[in-house]
């Protein structure tokens, strides 16, 4: 399904996407467009900006509420953090949508062959939007900073040793020990945002945090907020990015009811609408308005028997195998997701640099489902539990159940709270766990999942056992060489699928719809869950 918002077009993105994760990155122009001696704009590559570019406000409305608002050390859950104050605090790095890194504030990033040392050299001239020099020890406070407060994410950086200023510019983080989670994490979380130290440093309050600290040297400045309703950002003429951003204005909306939403979207009140479900996609695009998908992110849902449970008919391998044969991946995506799905055979979608290609799939085959049970001992089925959660949809959930009985597992649904929920990953489930949450498929979620000893998912049985498994991983996350850490990975996921330790069924993305006039957003890329180009996006005149 193409993007139908707009794909980044400047030079400055094409060059980026080129750079590697590890060792020495070349750095892009200082900015995609100059002034010209006219007082016009330019392109870095003489081509004249057209001026019908720039002005209007981009309203759209998203539903992951704004319960608070402040810097990454005000809000140390970030629940939205990353995607709601990006427009004003920018992140030292980005990611390319096979997750290499990007030099972003730092044009240049090194790592030392072993692993041990990350220098960062990072641009000269940029400015807070209070005046304050960008600097190596505006980031260093940064990072210690999120650190401090527990930030979500930060513990990737308890392997910093030390940090060594070694100019105004070059900052050098010493390493206990390599993880590639480091880099990834300040690419695609809050922890990477740089906000002015001279504004984190007034004291504030819940209500005020948000304009007291959100001071960045993004391309718009912090105007004004609604707790759950909305956040206002207005254009900042001193960008570093010389003839941008193009918007006069951005403000994003919170609503949890999406009809209400796509009524506001209809009446023109605003330019977008995110994650819509999929029978709103349908008739939305039916209508003639521009939808889309994101190609460049995913969320992979799946299956967790109780493999380990040596009293478990899931301790076979032939019954699990019977529990993937039982589903028909092809019909629910195409039935209950409208074709806006896509089928899962792997924990991985076609474009990440983790799928494995040639990997045989197992497809919907009742007929071999019942063969594998009768094979097992289990001729005329068993009874099971199905355990789920409330976020789960109830027609996903159903039609499972309804696939199961079909062969003969006869599954009875236990749809638990959220606070339950969390104690399947700590404490283990009887039967088949069918979490509501999907797994972001990127580097960092994956490898978290699967070295994470609070959350250790203990009714799998993992390959070699649960500490040779999670040991594995770390081996993983060590991997300086991005090549090598992408073949490891693919080995540790294949073993997972040879014995169908956790079976996959559809992986997804977050619909969304536009009035058409929403251009070079580039929504959803770098594969990174809520990542837009506030810098580049335009809209269109009517």
């Amino acid at each position: 399904m193409k993007l139908r918002i707009g794909l980044i077009t400047v030079c400055l993105i094409t060059i980026l996407l080129l750079i590697s994760a590890c060792g020495s990155s070349s750095s892009p122009p200082a900015s995609s467009s100059i002034s010209s001696p006219s007082g016009g704009q330019i392109s870095s590559t003489g081509t004249p900006v057209s001026q019908s570019k720039y002005g209007g406000t981009l309203i759209w409305i998203r539903k992951t509420g704004i319960p608070s608002l402040g810097a990454p050390t005000d809000v140390p859950t970030q629940t939205g953090t990353f995607m709601s104050v990006s427009p004003v605090l920018e992140t030292l790095v980005l990611c390319d949508d096979q997750e290499r890194i990007v030099p972003w504030l730092a044009e240049k990033v090194d790592t030392s062959p072993d692993g041990k040392q990350i220098t960062f050299t990072l641009r000269q001239g940029i400015k807070f939007h209070d005046g304050t020099d960008f600097n190596a020890q505006a980031v260093k406070y940064n990072l210690e900073g999120v650190l401090a407060a527990n930030c979500s994410g930060s513990a990737v950086l308890k392997n910093v040793d030390s940090y060594e200023i070694i100019n105004d510019y070059v900052l050098r983080l010493n390493l206990k020990k390599y993880d590639a989670r480091l880099l990834l994490q300040l690419a695609q979380s809050g922890i990477g945002m740089i906000a002015s130290p001279t504004a984190l440093q007034k004291p504030t309050t819940p209500d005020n945090m948000a304009k007291d600290h959100l001071v960045g040297t993004g391309p718009f400045k912090f105007d004004s907020w609604a707790k759950d309703q909305y956040i206002r950002f207005v254009r900042w003429d001193g960008y570093w990015q010389k003839g941008k951003p193009y918007l006069d204005a951005i403000e994003q909306r919170n609503s949890a009811n999406v009809t209400a939403s796509i009524m506001s979207f209809k009446a023109g009140e605003v330019n977008m609408v995110e994650d819509i479900d999929p029978s709103d996609y349908v008739q939305l695009k039916q209508e003639g308005y521009a939808v889309g998908i994101p190609t460049t992110l995913a969320f992979v849902f799946s299956i967790s028997p109780d493999s380990a449970n040596p009293d478990s008919p899931f301790a076979n391998q032939k019954v699990r195998e019977a529990l993937e044969y039982a589903i028909d991946k092809k019909g629910m995506t195409e039935g209950l997701g409208k074709g806006t799905q896509n089928p899962a055979y792997q924990l991985a979608a076609p474009k990440d640099p983790w799928y494995i290609q040639g990997l045989p799939l197992r497809e919907y085959n009742p007929a071999k489902a019942k063969q594998l049970l009768a094979e097992a001992g289990y001729p005329d089925g068993f009874k099971c539990i199905l355990q789920s959660d409330v976020r789960i949809r109830d027609d996903s959930l159903v039609a499972l159940q309804t696939y199961f009985k079909a062969v003969g597992i006869d599954g009875t649904i236990d749809k638990a709270d959220v606070a339950r929920a969390t104690t399947f990953g700590q404490n283990g489930w009887k039967g088949v766990l069918i979490p509501g949450f999907p797994n972001w498929s990127s580097f960092s979620s994956w490898t978290s999942r699967f070295v994470n000893t609070a959350i250790p998912y203990p009714s799998i049985a993992y390959p070699g056992g649960l500490s040779a498994y999670q040991e594995a991983w770390n081996q993983v996350c060590s991997e300086p060489d991005y090549d090598k850490r992408i073949s490891k990975m693919k080995e540790l996921l294949k073993q997972l699928y040879d014995q169908a330790l956790i079976i996959p069924y559809y992986w997804d993305a977050p619909r969304y719809v536009t009035d058409g006039t929403v251009m070079d957003m580039a929504w959803d890329t770098r594969n990174t869950n809520g990542y837009y180009d506030a810098a580049n996006v335009w809209l269109k005149k009517k």
